[in-house]
């Protein structure tokens, strides 16, 4: 079942970067034409990602129900063995300004199984994990992955979002860390924290697309990290687009602090 996936997965990470190549950096790659399934804005090259890992899903042969950031949820053969969540280009905004960090955001799933897959679209890397499998990251070859061991508030390196009016949430945090990034491609940066380059992600937006998380949530997990909400509890996939919470991602190792200077239950 895993060789399977992780082959459709490989192919659609293949046709969507040939897909958008000529895209990148172009200012009419962010033409708006349409409100994507969550309600947010679908741009040009949204769409073009979109369209092609419909296409490769449809030749694979199998069976998926699929939910996706632009279309919501669509059905792909006679039996829809897999559920897919599928965000086709995590960091829109990147790739149309040429910020060379975006990336296909991939999770299936049946039954107890699941792979997270994650491309990034400007270095051609894979990151996967297969549920109590390991963590992977393909660049010249296989290697697995795991989180970092740093264990210093002062030395962690974080990746963090937030949205007004409520930026101050981050302010705590910003004070006892060594130093916080927004790189703009959620999925992506769960990964880099998966790989041990950084040592935590937060989102305190308090608006959780799942399409976004999903992937990143088992390769981190299965890299050694923990995920949690605000309150440290487990987030479950319950197959819709929002889950309307916060995102704490971490090597563990000070996921508690972590928790207490953002508010939450450092318990």
């Amino acid at each position: 079942m895993g060789c399977q996936l992780k082959k459709v997965c490989d192919s659609i990470a293949v046709a969507v970067s040939k897909a958008i190549e000529t895209m990148i950096g172009q200012p009419s790659s962010g033409i708006i034409v349409g409100i994507g399934a969550d309600g947010t804005p679908t741009k040009s090259i949204d769409s073009v990602a979109e369209n092609v890992v419909f296409s490769q899903l449809r030749r694979s042969g199998l069976g998926f129900k699929v939910l996706s950031e632009e279309r919501g949820e669509v059905l792909i053969g006679d039996k829809q063995d897999y559920f897919l969540y599928l965000d086709p280009l995590d960091g829109t905004y990147n790739a149309i300004k040429g910020l060379p960090f975006y990336s296909v955001s991939i999770y299936m799933s049946k039954e107890k199984y699941g792979l997270g897959y994650v491309f990034d679209l400007a270095r051609g890397i894979k990151y996967y994990a297969e549920k109590g499998g390991g963590a992977y990251v393909e660049d010249n070859g296989s290697k697995k992955i795991g989180v970092s061991s740093t264990s210093v508030l002062k030395e962690l390196s974080i990746s963090a979002y937030t949205i007004r009016p409520n930026t101050s949430r981050i302010v705590s945090l910003g004070d006892k860390v060594r130093r916080i990034r927004t790189l703009g491609s959620m999925s992506l940066e769960m990964a880099l924290v998966a790989s041990g380059m950084l040592d935590a992600f937060v989102d305190l937006r308090g608006m959780l697309r799942l399409v976004d998380a999903a992937a990143g949530k088992l390769i981190l997990e299965e890299a050694g990290g923990v995920v949690t909400d605000l309150s440290g509890k487990e987030l479950h996939l319950n197959e819709d687009m929002w889950l309307k919470t916060d995102l704490i991602g971490s090597n563990g190792i000070l996921h508690r602090e972590i928790l207490k200077l953002i508010g939450g239950d450092g318990n």
